[in-house]
């Protein structure tokens, strides 16, 4: 199965040693001069907007976010856009202060959002108003100081890890999400993307499947259950794989229309926690 977009974006964030990149002069402070800026082609200025677009960059999604070091700028944009949102997602761009700072999202919580961006300071330390390297952040959601976030459309379609009960990409709403390098090796299927191939794939022709990657990842699980046999797990979500997947839904306990081969969070959650997916 393919990484999502989303996180091979945040994986390598995280990838980026949280340490100062800045230089200090004793007649300047902090100089605004690193690595980021020199691969932006604007350096010595202020660089948390240049950092977001960098990670983007970096992973071959630069197109789909603009390319500004202005956080105002990037937040009107993604307003005309329709990707504009007042929750977290994986991968989104914080606007912190109205315009005066950003930071990319790694996880987030009922409570707090979780951040990492350049530009910035370690946590609880004091640097006279300057930023000066890339960092973590915790921050409590609702606090007046998070204006907003910038939820780019990936080119995969996928959806990340949303607390949008109503995000435009598809997305199912998550109560949580937190990066981890355990996290990061395992396996993620969308369930909305899961529900839709199994509506989908068995009133096609034979082998059409809607979501390949996703179902493909379901059906390895429903092999190793014992109740697909192999040569029916190819990627679509037919007549075989929703008779297995009503199997299992009996095995979970559910009777009736509630065993109808359609996946549900929590029958799908229980077959991902036994056999090491994540479910979005």
């Amino acid at each position: 199965m393919s990484t999502p977009n989303w996180r091979t974006l945040v994986d390598h964030v995280q990838s980026i040693p949280e340490r100062v990149y800045e230089h200090w002069t004793s007649s300047e402070g902090w100089d605004n001069n690193t690595q980021f800026g020199q691969e932006y082609g604007e350096n010595g200025v202020a660089w948390c907007a240049i950092f977001d677009w960098d990670m983007f960059k970096d992973t071959g999604l630069e197109a789909v976010v603009p390319k500004t070091d202005n956080v105002s700028a990037f937040t009107n944009w993604a307003k005309q856009q329709g990707q504009w949102s007042e929750y977290p997602s994986v991968g989104a761009l914080v606007n912190f202060g109205n315009g005066a700072h950003t930071e990319i999202v790694i996880g987030f919580d009922a409570d707090t959002v979780y951040t990492k961006g350049g530009n910035s300071i370690q946590a609880g330390a004091a640097d006279n108003g300057q930023g000066n390297g890339v960092w973590s952040h915790a921050h409590a959601r609702r606090d007046s100081y998070v204006t907003g976030y910038f939820a780019p459309r990936y080119p995969d379609g996928v959806c990340p890890p949303t607390a949008d009960p109503h995000d435009p990409r598809g997305g199912a709403p998550a109560t949580s999400w937190r990066w981890s390098a355990a996290v990061a090796d395992k396996p993620t299927v969308s369930l909305a993307n899961v529900i839709a191939a199994a509506r989908h794939d068995p009133g096609v022709a034979q082998g059409a499947a809607l979501h390949r990657a996703d179902v493909l990842v379901v059906e390895k699980a429903l092999v190793a259950e014992g109740l697909l046999r192999s040569e029916w797990s190819d990627g679509s979500f037919g007549t075989k794989t929703v008779a297995a997947y009503s199997a299992w839904q009996r095995r979970c306990g559910y009777q009736g229309t509630d065993a109808d081969g359609i996946p549900g969070r929590d029958s799908l959650g229980k077959l991902a926690a036994k056999h090491d997916f994540l479910v979005l």
